[in-house]
């Protein structure tokens, strides 16, 4: 099981890593002097602020699931457990106690900064279909301006092909 959670910390490492990564590229790009449009700079540097955290906030997720394998603490709630099923069951100690009162805290402090992930990657995806369809219709928009004047000009070049016709 220690195995299987250590994996999981260096899976999740490697996550923010490569996140955090992208980030810093993207924020140097912000803070040069490439010319950026302002809401996509506006855009841009809400992407970093919110992944950036998120990388974060894995990284202590990582530590947090490592730590509870490596410090014997998983090991040790298991003992706790098996307190009740042994012949004759044994009551827990005040210690015992203790200790699964931390871990529980523990735990509940590891799903807390789960949660805040979840939140802000929702709150990230939601900015950037907010942000892809307002490009989208700012596209459309363009589109749609530059066929009514080619329009115009094409009705314009027929009328004064007719009037040449005529004279």
């Amino acid at each position: 099981m220690a195995f299987i959670a250590i994996l999981m910390s260096v899976a999740l490492v490697a996550i923010a890593g490569i996140s955090l990564r992208y980030q810093i590229r993207t924020w140097r790009r912000l803070r040069s002097s490439e010319a950026i449009p302002s809401d996509d700079r506006k855009y841009l540097r809400g992407v970093c602020q919110r992944r950036t955290i998120n990388a974060f906030l894995i990284f202590i997720l990582a530590a947090m699931l490592a730590g509870a394998f490596l410090s014997g603490g998983v090991a040790e709630l298991e003992r706790i457990a098996k307190l009740g099923q042994q012949e004759p069951p044994e009551k827990p100690t005040d210690e015992d106690r203790e200790i699964v009162k931390a871990w529980a805290i523990y735990w509940i402090a590891f799903l807390v900064i789960l949660f805040f992930v979840l939140v802000i990657a929702l709150a990230d995806y939601t900015a950037t279909s907010l942000y892809a369809r307002q490009q989208l219709r700012r596209i459309r928009n363009e589109q749609q301006v530059l066929l009514e004047r080619d329009l115009a000009v094409y009705r314009q070049q027929k009328l004064n092909n007719r009037m040449r016709g005529q004279g």
